[in-house]
Protein backbone atom coordinates (compact mmCIF):
# COMPACT_ATOMS: atom_id res chain seq x y z
CA UNK A 1 0.00 0.00 0.00
CA UNK A 2 1.09 3.34 -0.70
CA UNK A 3 0.39 6.92 0.70
CA UNK A 4 -0.35 9.80 -1.13
CA UNK A 5 1.74 12.76 -1.47
CA UNK A 6 0.94 15.30 -0.05
CA UNK A 7 2.54 17.49 -1.94
CA UNK A 8 1.65 19.40 -5.44
CA UNK A 9 4.38 18.65 -7.82
CA UNK A 10 3.67 22.30 -9.46
CA UNK A 11 4.56 23.35 -5.73
CA UNK A 12 8.22 21.44 -6.18
CA UNK A 13 11.13 23.95 -6.91
CA UNK A 14 13.48 20.87 -8.28
CA UNK A 15 14.00 18.83 -11.65
CA UNK A 16 15.85 15.74 -12.36
CA UNK A 17 17.19 15.99 -15.59
CA UNK A 18 19.50 13.08 -17.44
CA UNK A 19 23.51 14.52 -17.82
CA UNK A 20 25.36 12.71 -20.52
CA UNK A 21 29.40 13.09 -20.15
CA UNK A 22 30.79 11.71 -23.60
CA UNK A 23 34.04 12.16 -23.35
CA UNK A 24 34.61 14.78 -26.44
CA UNK A 25 31.95 13.51 -28.72
CA UNK A 26 29.49 16.24 -27.18
CA UNK A 27 28.93 18.35 -30.11
CA UNK A 28 28.35 15.04 -32.16
CA UNK A 29 25.90 13.72 -29.69
CA UNK A 30 23.87 17.50 -29.99
CA UNK A 31 23.91 17.56 -33.82
CA UNK A 32 22.82 14.24 -33.86
CA UNK A 33 19.82 14.40 -31.44
CA UNK A 34 18.65 17.66 -33.25
CA UNK A 35 19.02 15.90 -36.78
CA UNK A 36 17.02 12.54 -35.31
CA UNK A 37 15.08 13.57 -32.70
CA UNK A 38 14.09 17.37 -32.99
CA UNK A 39 15.82 18.24 -30.45
CA UNK A 40 15.85 21.84 -29.29
CA UNK A 41 18.96 23.51 -27.59
CA UNK A 42 18.04 25.35 -25.09
CA UNK A 43 21.59 26.42 -24.38
CA UNK A 44 24.85 25.13 -25.27
CA UNK A 45 28.39 26.77 -24.43
CA UNK A 46 31.60 25.57 -25.91
CA UNK A 47 35.23 25.09 -23.99
CA UNK A 48 36.14 28.55 -26.26
CA UNK A 49 33.08 30.61 -24.61
CA UNK A 50 33.55 29.43 -21.21
CA UNK A 51 37.38 30.26 -21.18
CA UNK A 52 35.85 34.13 -22.39
CA UNK A 53 33.48 33.76 -19.33
CA UNK A 54 36.33 32.36 -16.68
CA UNK A 55 39.64 33.15 -17.37
CA UNK A 56 40.79 30.17 -14.82
CA UNK A 57 38.77 27.70 -17.17
CA UNK A 58 41.31 26.38 -19.43
CA UNK A 59 41.34 23.30 -22.72
CA UNK A 60 44.06 21.44 -24.17
CA UNK A 61 44.64 23.25 -27.88
CA UNK A 62 41.72 21.46 -30.36
CA UNK A 63 39.34 21.45 -28.13
CA UNK A 64 37.72 24.52 -28.62
CA UNK A 65 34.75 23.12 -29.69
CA UNK A 66 33.99 21.03 -26.99
CA UNK A 67 31.23 21.26 -25.25
CA UNK A 68 31.55 22.40 -21.47
CA UNK A 69 27.49 22.82 -21.13
CA UNK A 70 24.31 22.36 -22.43
CA UNK A 71 20.77 22.03 -22.45
CA UNK A 72 18.48 20.25 -24.82
CA UNK A 73 14.60 20.00 -25.27
CA UNK A 74 13.54 16.69 -26.32
CA UNK A 75 9.69 16.74 -26.48
CA UNK A 76 8.76 17.60 -23.06
CA UNK A 77 12.06 16.35 -21.39
CA UNK A 78 15.36 17.90 -20.61
CA UNK A 79 18.79 16.20 -21.51
CA UNK A 80 22.03 17.85 -20.22
CA UNK A 81 24.98 17.11 -22.15
CA UNK A 82 28.85 18.08 -21.67
CA UNK A 83 32.42 16.50 -22.28
CA UNK A 84 33.53 16.45 -18.73
CA UNK A 85 32.96 13.70 -16.61
CA UNK A 86 31.22 13.86 -13.19
CA UNK A 87 33.30 11.33 -11.11
CA UNK A 88 36.49 11.67 -11.92
CA UNK A 89 37.49 9.01 -8.80
CA UNK A 90 36.88 6.50 -11.72
CA UNK A 91 37.89 6.47 -15.22
CA UNK A 92 35.35 7.17 -17.63
CA UNK A 93 33.79 4.78 -19.99
CA UNK A 94 30.54 4.27 -21.42
CA UNK A 95 28.33 2.99 -18.85
CA UNK A 96 29.69 5.69 -16.02
CA UNK A 97 29.05 8.69 -18.38
CA UNK A 98 25.71 10.02 -17.27
CA UNK A 99 24.43 12.00 -13.66
CA UNK A 100 21.30 13.23 -13.08
CA UNK A 101 21.15 17.39 -12.58
CA UNK A 102 18.80 18.51 -9.94
CA UNK A 103 18.47 22.01 -11.05
CA UNK A 104 16.32 25.07 -9.50
CA UNK A 105 16.08 29.01 -10.14
CA UNK A 106 15.76 28.56 -5.93
CA UNK A 107 19.07 28.15 -4.13
CA UNK A 108 17.67 27.43 -1.44
CA UNK A 109 15.85 24.61 -2.60
CA UNK A 110 19.27 23.50 -3.85
CA UNK A 111 21.41 24.29 -0.50
CA UNK A 112 18.83 21.80 0.87
CA UNK A 113 18.68 18.64 -1.26
CA UNK A 114 22.20 18.78 -1.74
CA UNK A 115 22.51 19.24 2.47
CA UNK A 116 19.45 16.07 2.82
CA UNK A 117 21.26 13.90 0.33
CA UNK A 118 25.23 14.44 2.24
CA UNK A 119 23.83 13.28 5.37
CA UNK A 120 23.86 9.87 4.68
CA UNK A 121 27.95 9.16 5.30
CA UNK A 122 28.16 6.98 2.51
CA UNK A 123 27.24 9.48 0.06
CA UNK A 124 30.57 10.83 -0.89
CA UNK A 125 31.22 14.59 -2.09
CA UNK A 126 32.72 14.74 -5.42
CA UNK A 127 32.58 18.70 -5.96
CA UNK A 128 31.25 20.52 -3.17
CA UNK A 129 28.44 22.65 -3.56
CA UNK A 130 29.74 26.47 -3.61
CA UNK A 131 29.72 28.93 -6.52
CA UNK A 132 31.29 29.41 -9.72
CA UNK A 133 31.54 30.93 -12.89
CA UNK A 134 27.99 29.58 -13.93
CA UNK A 135 25.89 29.47 -10.87
CA UNK A 136 25.54 30.52 -7.44
CA UNK A 137 26.11 27.24 -6.21
CA UNK A 138 27.05 24.05 -8.27
CA UNK A 139 28.35 20.55 -6.55
CA UNK A 140 28.10 17.16 -7.41
CA UNK A 141 28.30 13.99 -5.48
CA UNK A 142 27.77 10.28 -5.96
CA UNK A 143 25.17 8.44 -3.60
CA UNK A 144 25.21 4.98 -1.61
CA UNK A 145 23.99 3.29 -5.06
CA UNK A 146 26.56 4.72 -7.47
CA UNK A 147 24.22 6.91 -8.85
CA UNK A 148 26.47 10.82 -9.69
CA UNK A 149 23.50 13.40 -8.62
CA UNK A 150 24.73 17.42 -9.91
CA UNK A 151 23.12 20.12 -8.26
CA UNK A 152 22.78 23.47 -10.07
CA UNK A 153 20.88 26.82 -9.29
CA UNK A 154 20.22 27.67 -12.63
CA UNK A 155 20.05 31.33 -14.09
CA UNK A 156 17.69 30.31 -17.26
CA UNK A 157 14.10 30.07 -17.12
CA UNK A 158 14.22 26.39 -18.66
Amino acid sequence: MTQENPKNPTDLQLEAIPFLSLNGRAAEAIAFYEQTLDAQVLLKVSYAEMAKMDPEFHYEKGQEHYITHSVLQIGINKLMIAEEQMDTTRPWQAGNDFSLCLQSRDHDAIVRAYNQLTQDKRTQILIPLTANSFSSGYGAVRDPFGVVFQFTVTRHNF
